[in-house]
């Protein structure tokens, strides 16, 4: 039976152009759909849908990635010498570390997606930076801090603000829910209405902050990549 592409293997082209391979577009498994969100030096995300049974073949990939459950759902997930079958809230958070064999299956009755975020090796690396204490009507919840990214999920109350910072590292933020939020970048202000698993790139030692200008709470992750 011929062999699977992987859930990354869009990463895993990447990385072959790094050495003068001509990157092909995926081929996915059955019942596993895939939309490119983002590519750049950084980093390279991806949201995919699995279908109720769908699985991946036992993979590795020389680079470290972060996957994140949108929705609820059953999964079946093999990481390195661990095996797990269990509910995974939405929010879930996993992260697979470079060479390590993994693979993941829906096991349950309903269909889900998962955001992948591919790091690429040859990125610049980024500062480090303490976390520094959370304003007024934001809370912060540390998930993830390692060498190669520091995750948080932040909950913005109604009208909860960030003052303007910036950071010596690229950052991604990933929206739980719907909702409008303020973002500045540089001298740009934007507003507008994020969906769910959508993709904001927030580059490096750029003045920037984020605000809840919906009329309820929203949830982001903020994955700083290291």
């Amino acid at each position: 039976m011929a062999q699977r592409t992987t859930l990354l293997a869009a990463a895993l082209a990447v990385a072959a152009a790094t050495v003068g391979v001509p990157a092909q577009a995926p081929v996915m498994p059955a019942g596993i759909t895939r939309a490119q969100l983002l590519d750049n030096a950084t980093v390279m995300i991806a949201r995919l849908g699995f279908a109720p049974g769908a699985r991946e073949e036992v993979h590795t990939h020389p680079f470290p990635a972060i996957v994140i459950q949108l929705g609820a759902g059953d999964v079946d997930m093999r990481l390195g010498p661990g095996h797990t079958i269990g509910r995974r809230a939405h929010g879930y958070l996993e992260f697979i570390g470079r060479e390590l064999q993994h693979a993941a299956r829906n096991a349950g009755t309903a269909a889900f997606e998962v955001v992948t975020v591919a790091i690429k090796p040859d990125r610049t690396p980024g500062g480090e930076q303490p976390a520094a204490a959370a304003p007024p009507g934001i809370t912060r919840t540390p998930l993830l801090d390692n060498a190669d990214a520091r995750v948080t999920r932040v909950a913005f109350a109604p009208g909860a603000r960030e003052p303007i910072h910036s950071h010596p590292f690229d950052l991604v933020v990933v929206p739980l829910e719907a909702g409008r939020m303020e973002v500045r970048l540089g001298d740009a202000v934007s507003t507008k209405a994020y969906a769910m698993g959508e993709v904001m790139f927030l580059p490096r030692d750029i003045p920037h902050a984020v605000s809840n200008v919906d009329g309820r709470p929203i949830e982001v992750l903020s994955i700083g990549i290291k």
